[in-house]
């Protein structure tokens, strides 16, 4: 009887330390010993083994909020085509829903900016070939084929009170992956 008693006493000992096991492997893989391990595991694969890896990219938790000053409708059309272009580039990997990547937040008006200026700016910069607009909301409110060379899709989607930036404080900056579009609102 006493040898029973001792493998039923170790038997008990062993299952302690398999639940203790996995309570701890629990909280390496989804408490908060989990940003840790990933910390650690992102600084030898990027700094030591010199690799790349999206996991190891800083997730983004909201919007940036920029503050910009334009000096013309140039100068804010670009700021809008450059930001929009990040947005594109940055998130459409990433992103299954819709995410605000920018803020912007407008210290001067400079003047009117339609769909039209910044769709120039990005034909004549070469953003094109990485954010394709190929059609615009005029100044009537109406969708029309862009006049230039910006591809043959339409990845820009314009919503602007008015069609057109006048006065406004704050241009949002969004991804939508169901649409496959930046939406510019103001």
């Amino acid at each position: 009887m006493s040898a029973s008693k001792g493998i039923e006493i170790n038997l008990l000992g062993y299952l302690i330390i398999g639940i203790v096991g996995i309570i701890i492997l629990l909280a390496f893989v989804s408490g908060p010993l989990n940003n840790m391990l990933r910390g650690t595991f992102c600084y030898f694969y990027i700094n030591i083994l010199q690799q790349q890896t999206d996991y190891c990219k800083n997730k983004q938790t909201g919007p940036e909020f920029v503050t910009i000053s334009p000096s013309s409708q140039d100068d804010l059309a670009r700021y809008i085509a450059a930001y929009a272009i990040k947005c594109w580039r940055d998130e459409r990997p990433l992103v299954t829903k819709q995410i605000t990547c920018f803020n912007l937040n407008l210290d001067t008006h400079p003047g009117t900016v339609y769909e039209y200026n910044v769709t120039r700016i990005m034909e004549l910069e070469g953003g094109c070939s990485i954010l394709e607009n190929s059609q615009i909301i005029n100044g009537n409110g109406t969708l029309v084929s862009y006049s230039g060379n910006c591809g043959t899709k339409n990845n820009l989607e314009w919503q602007v009170s008015g069609d057109a930036i006048t006065d406004q404080q704050l241009v949002l900056i969004i991804y939508d992956a169901t649409l496959n579009k930046i939406t510019v609102q103001a």
